[in-house]
């Protein structure tokens, strides 16, 4: 499976520290610095390691850690929606190439364009939520074809707790137990 992590509050790095200490996912970072920069290559030089990965393992696919802000809130907004692009078309091209199992998206922006903009979702049945009151799983209905079907799980970006988010991948494995 894909997760595609955007978000940057506390909880969120935590949970992502305690997926990438285990064993079996493949981390790699977008560098958001590049990004904003410009340079349009960092966003395909990342979806290639991305797809190669999704062959043998899960891939954890981030954004750098170190926040970038804005002189304001507009400024701060444009940002968060230029890395979210980023995120997407990343999403896009490795769905392009090799289509996961499942994805996962971590953050309220990255949630909406992942779903929008990276997998073309435009229709999607509720398939129901991991945890009562958080983590949903949608069926895309009307999506890019390599993504119709595909489960796709929204992860708000404090919900929580540190061990959350590798449950979460347990349970779309299908190890449950492990995740319990």
């Amino acid at each position: 499976g894909l997760i595609v992590v955007g978000s940057h509050v506390g909880q969120t790095s935590r949970q992502l520290a305690v997926l990438r200490a285990r064993p079996g996912t493949a981390a790699i970072e977008l560098d958001v610095p590049a990004v904003l920069r410009g340079e349009a290559a960092v966003v395909a030089a990342a979806a290639r390691p991305v797809a190669a990965a999704l062959r043998d393992s899960d891939v954890l696919l981030y954004t750098s850690r170190a926040v970038a802000t804005g002189p304001d809130a507009a400024g701060s907004l444009a940002i968060a929606r230029t890395v979210s692009a980023a995120l997407a078309g990343l999403v896009r091209d490795v769905l392009a190439a090799r289509p996961p199992a499942w994805v996962l998206a971590k953050g309220g922006i990255t949630s909406h364009d992942i779903a929008v903009h990276g997998l073309g979702i435009r229709r999607a049945r509720v398939a129901g939520q991991l945890f009562p009151g958080l983590i949903s799983v949608f069926h895309p209905a009307d999506a890019a074809p390599a993504a119709a079907g595909l489960p796709y799980v929204v992860f708000a970006g404090n919900v929580g707790g540190e061990g959350t988010l590798a449950q979460v991948v347990d349970i779309l494995n299908g190890d449950e137990e492990a995740g319990a």
